[in-house]
């Protein structure tokens, strides 16, 4: 597994990403696929204060209307969820949307798992803190990484 930062060179994206930010939630993941005429839109937002189902219905009845707008279409199935208590962290970004969560971290070439909260995030590495030490990790070392 190669973390990156996510790819930002969708239109939908870049008009749907600053309108679930201003109403107060990170976008974790947003993928979109179509099926003959049918778009499928799978979006996973993030509040440090936690998402609620009716937070979910909010942002699914606000970009609902964006997305058929953009994509000129109304066939477009859109789920909108909330990351779940153990997600595996898929890229870099996610690192700094949970700054100070607790994850788990499995590096390559080791058989354990490191446990800490997310202190910080750089460039290329990450520090873990435990309780009582700090860990930098590099992003090129990461195998698999999970909330916990």
């Amino acid at each position: 597994m190669v973390l990156e930062r996510k790819s930002r060179d969708s239109s939908l994206i870049n008009s749907i990403e600053p309108v679930i930010e201003g109403m107060g939630f990170s976008l974790v993941e947003f993928t979109s696929h179509r099926n003959r005429s049918n778009l499928t839109v799978h979006t996973i937002i993030y509040s440090k204060s936690g998402v609620t189902i009716d937070d979910c219905s909010n942002v699914f009845k606000t970009i609902m209307p964006r997305i058929e707008l953009i994509e000129d279409s109304r066939d477009i199935n859109l789920e909108v969820s909330s990351p779940g208590i153990t997600r595996n962290i898929k890229s870099v970004d996610e690192f700094e949307i949970f700054l100070g969560k607790k994850v788990r971290i499995l590096r390559k070439n080791d058989s354990e798992w490191i446990h800490g909260s997310i202190e910080s995030v750089g460039d290329n590495n990450l520090n873990l803190n435990n309780g009582k030490q700090t860990t930098t990790v590099s992003f090129a070392d990461i195998n698999k990484a999970k909330l916990e």
